[in-house]
């Protein structure tokens, strides 16, 4: 102990000093450290070996179709079918299955606690933790059993079977009781099947002392009430071993995505070699690439695809979690260990994968719409000293031509440490520079830790309050984080939440441009095991950080948020919070982002696949550090950074406090002007962007979509992780990665397909890969044929000055002279779109005439310019192009064109249209 004591202070002693260390295995467990996941493979392993099956359902205790599920009934473990004196001994497991509302199946396992224990505590709950769900679903979601149809059948040798069928879906289930099994069908088509493997393990509560009469000659001891890892040795382990653990067999599908956060192929790998993926927020610097290692947020939400259907598997436990994956001929099969909690996992089941995302957020709630200015440019980095500092950077902005929206503030702003102050010397006034950035519509994000200084008038009050994390006696846990000695706040109860709250609006103080960055809310303590909380503390409601571990990031976002949103409701303004741990239901509140990554080449290549893996579980505002947090980049990667982040949902420059200044106009030519161009770029497609995130919070849909999102009936799209489309618009964006590269391998459907700077078409008559040239000043990007986007083309300092900006419309017809699109608009700042204030319109290309119809119009209040001022059409050739007949009511009238034989494109220069009237165009 003296040896991990004296590491535990160096670490320490060596982050607080401003030291950093490069991110290392041995702090965190691999499996086979890991008691529950060391037992739970050994148990599948023998399992597999032996064929016996110890889990089974009690027929006499089945109900159909009650008021309140679809299907009840008792599953038994039998402990005593190999042990001497222990006839009988059954462990009851109540079951609950429901089909709901639009053909998911909700599946959830719990235990009937006995009071073996050794547990002697007035402070812990007894129970399995079952609360994961209340904190990850929607408040709105609908999760009522649906009506289905019963059979209950008898196979031969007694193997007794229940057929359960939606009335109303394509899915039904065969659920066999004498070995507890689910078959799941699609369609008529099975699918996935649950406890294929008979890989079910509850290790239910027993006392040390029967620990060994308790056991199953399949299971090992390892670790069930001690913790040898070298850091967490002093895990008082109260109840013992109590993992959850079961397999799912995804049928047909041979590829396998999400589960964030990993740094990590878009398609997920077979861990049969090696460790499963792991689900535990931690704090890990400069961490691993190519890794199924944990790090900062968790998400247990997989997806299988093949061109025929696609399956969700939703896993809503919120402990620690090993995931192990399986690639067989034709199969995918998966297995599932968290170390405690009930298990509920919700399958899903639709033709495309698209829809499982859909179908997940309607449960886990729709990505928030953020504030407009939220998805422009942010300036920040590890810190910007003083108010000097900052209006420095923002006036050194304008100069260079260079928007931006948000200028950030790191730790040092604070007052020694201590959040919800600020350094007096530094920031004497805090409202003079929030006006100051005002002027030009920006706004301010300031750091606000769950960790709070020992000893400060905040801590105190958490403190005196009981409203900290506690240690396993009860006492206020204290550790060590930036401020060195610190207390947490417990965001898990309410009394913490109200009084979190209160802090915050006094933060804020009539601000109307100040938001908020939740850090280190893994959470990230130095002096814990795994670079986090010991996991026998104990949050409200008596549950051990044990339980609710990968949920604790998102109690501090989301009261961050609500606090936020009720300071603001005044100016009905929508708050901005960045968090950088996660679980399911972040997105309704957060954005997020990669976290602490490094400047080069590898670090920028992967941030495109995690990125595109958060997106299809839902939660897609997410970006990754430009040019890389620690280190320096070269020009060239800077410059090439700067091109791919563009296209992150969330687009924020960040350096660590040793890196070398780089805001943008500090830079060289050529790299000033190339970046300068590509932030422009970013803001004139902000129409784009903005549409793309209002179709994610109405349908869930990723704003940076992988390939087979988009054509998932393409099985060689499968693999790609490293270009993708920008939401429905039809950009198709392929970064450049490599160091010294100025040619690009891109893959095309096939199909028409525009270069987005020149507008010139080419066709692809077989999908492929195709080089493409892409010089320093350059992006691999392109428009599919049938899309329309709507962008505005005038330079301002911030996205707030573009709001009375007309709009230009780009149409790229496909190869049969059709197009398709939606903009969406409102006044980017307020609650208002909720009161139906926004316009949101189509518009359809096809025999060369464009029509535009509002399909919303935001009543009674003008709140943004509609005015088109430019419109261009690609290769025209099967359209008259002398001029335009324009048709808007009873009003007809002739326009002149430009033709750009070049490009093969036609330019319609002011044609003094408004989005909001219905209008047509055709070229004659």
């Amino acid at each position: 102990m003296a040896k991990i004591w004296l590491l535990s202070k160096l670490l320490v002693g060596l982050a607080l000093c401003g030291y950093t260390l490069a991110f290392t295995d041995y702090l965190l467990k691999s499996c086979s450290q890991s008691g529950f996941c060391l037992r739970n493979r050994h148990y599948a392993k023998e399992v597999l070996k032996s064929g016996r099956n110890v889990y089974s359902l009690d027929s006499s205790s089945i109900q159909y179709d009650n008021s309140n599920h679809t299907f009840v009934a008792n599953i038994q473990k039998d402990v005593s079918s190999d042990k001497d004196g222990l006839d009988g001994r059954k462990v009851i497991l109540p079951l609950f299955i429901d089909v709901l509302e639009g053909g998911s199946v909700r599946i959830k396992i719990d235990e009937l606690r006995n009071n073996d224990t050794n547990l002697n505590s007035d402070v812990l709950n007894r129970k399995r933790y079952d609360e994961a769900a209340s904190w990850a679903f929607d408040k709105q979601a609908q999760l009522r059993p649906f009506d289905v149809e019963f059979k209950r059948s008898v196979w031969p040798f007694q193997r007794h079977s229940t057929h359960i069928k939606s009335k109303d879906s394509d899915v039904s289930l065969k659920v066999s009781l004498k070995k507890f099994r689910i078959e799941i069908f699609y369609r008529g088509k099975l699918v996935l099947v649950v406890n294929d493997r008979m890989l079910l393990n509850i290790e239910h509560q027993r006392a040390l002392e029967n620990n060994s009469s308790e056991k199953l000659t399949e299971e090992l001891t390892f670790d069930d009430f001690v913790d040898s890892f070298h850091y967490s040795r002093e895990d008082s382990l109260p109840f013992g071993p109590e993992s959850a653990a079961l397999d799912f067999t995804l049928v047909g599908v041979n590829d396998v995505y999400g589960i964030p956060e990993h740094a990590d192929s878009l398609r997920l790998k077979d861990t049969s070699e090696g460790d499963p993926y792991r689900l535990f927020n931690v704090d890990v610097f400069e961490y691993n690439l190519n890794a199924k290692t944990p790090m900062y947020g968790s998400i247990p939400f997989m997806i299988g695809i093949n061109p025929n259907f696609a399956a969700g598997i939703f896993w809503v436990n919120s402990a620690d979690t090993w995931i192990d994956i399986e690639y067989t001929t034709g199969d995918t099969r998966t297995h599932w260990i968290s170390e405690n909690g009930v298990i509920d996992v919700i399958i899903f089941l639709a033709d495309k994968p698209l829809d499982i995302t859909t179908a997940y957020t309607e449960i886990t709630g729709k990505p928030q719409l953020p504030l407009i200015s939220s998805i422009g440019y942010h300036q920040c980095r590890w810190n910007y000293n003083d108010e000097s500092d900052v209006l420095t950077v923002d006036s050194q902005m304008d100069k260079a031509g260079i928007p931006y929206d948000f200028i950030w503030l790191d730790l040092e702003y604070t007052d020694g440490k201590k959040f919800f102050t600020w350094k007096p010397d530094a920031f004497p006034d805090p409202h003079r520079m929030l006006r100051k950035l005002w002027k030009h519509g920006r706004n301010l994000v300031a750091l606000i830790d769950p960790h709070l200084k020992a000893n400060y008038e905040v801590s105190q009050l958490v403190e005196n309050t009981e409203t900290s994390v506690r240690s396993d006696d009860g006492s206020s846990y204290h550790g060590h984080c930036w401020p060195g000695e610190s207390i947490w706040i417990d965001t898990m109860s309410k009394p913490a939440r109200d009084l979190w709250s209160t802090l915050v609006t006094k933060f804020l103080d009539k601000c109307q441009n100040l938001h908020i960055w939740n850090d280190m809310n893994e959470p990230s303590i130095f002096s814990g095991p795994e670079t986090t909380a010991p996991k026998d503390l104990i949050h409200g409601g008596g549950f051990e950080e044990r339980s609710i571990h990968n949920l604790y990031g998102l109690s501090v976002h989301e009261t961050t948020y609500d606090a936020m949103k009720e300071f603001y409701k005044t100016e009905n303004r929508r708050p901005f919070v960045l968090t950088r741990s996660f679980f399911a239901g972040s997105q309704r509140t957060a954005a997020t982002w990669t976290g602490d990554n490094v400047a080069n080449w590898d670090y920028l290549r992967q941030s495109i696949p995690m990125c595109l893996t958060n997106n299809i579980a839902g939660f897609p505002f997410i970006g990754a550090d430009i040019a890389g947090f620690s280190g320096n980049p070269t020009q060239e990667l800077l410059i090439r950074w700067y091109q791919a982040g563009m296209w992150y949902p969330f687009f924020r420059g960040h350096a660590h406090i040793d890196a070398a200044r780089r805001e943008p106009y500090l830079l060289q030519e050529p790299a000033k002007s190339i970046v300068r161009d590509t932030i422009r770029l970013r803001y004139s497609l902000l129409p784009t962007f903005y549409t793309a995130f209002y179709a994610a919070s109405v349908n869930g849909t990723p704003i940076m979509n992988p390939m087979f999102y988009v054509h998932p009936e393409i099985k060689e799209l499968y693999s790609i992780d490293d270009q993708f489309y920008l939401g429905e618009s039809g950009l198709l964006v392929k970064p450049v990665t490599d160091s010294g590269s100025e040619t690009v391998s891109v893959y095309f459907p096939e199909g028409r397909f525009y270069e987005y700077k020149t507008m010139k078409a080419f066709t692809v008559k077989k999908q492929g890969s195709i080089e493409i040239e892409v010089p320093l000043n350059e992006q691999a990007l392109f428009i599919e044929g049938g899309h329309i986007l709507a962008r505005r083309e005038r330079y301002r300092r911030s996205s707030m000055l573009q709001k009375n900006d007309p709009f230009t419309l780009v149409i790229a017809p496909d190869a049969y002279g059709k197009a398709h699109g939606r903009l969406y608009v409102d006044d980017g700042e307020t609650f208002s779109y909720e009161d139906h204030k926004f316009l949101e319109v189509a518009f359809d290309f096809e025999d060369c005439v464009l029509a535009s119809r509002a399909l919303h119009v935001a009543a009674g209040q003008e709140l943004f310019s509609t005015k088109v001022e430019r419109i261009l059409i690609a290769f025209p050739d099967k359209c008259g192009t002398a001029r335009a007949m324009f048709t808007q009511g009873t009003e007809s009238w002739a326009h002149p064109v430009r033709r750009e034989t070049d490009a093969n494109l036609v330019v319609i220069e002011n044609p003094k249209l408004s989005l909001e009237n219905a209008w047509s165009l055709e070229l004659s």
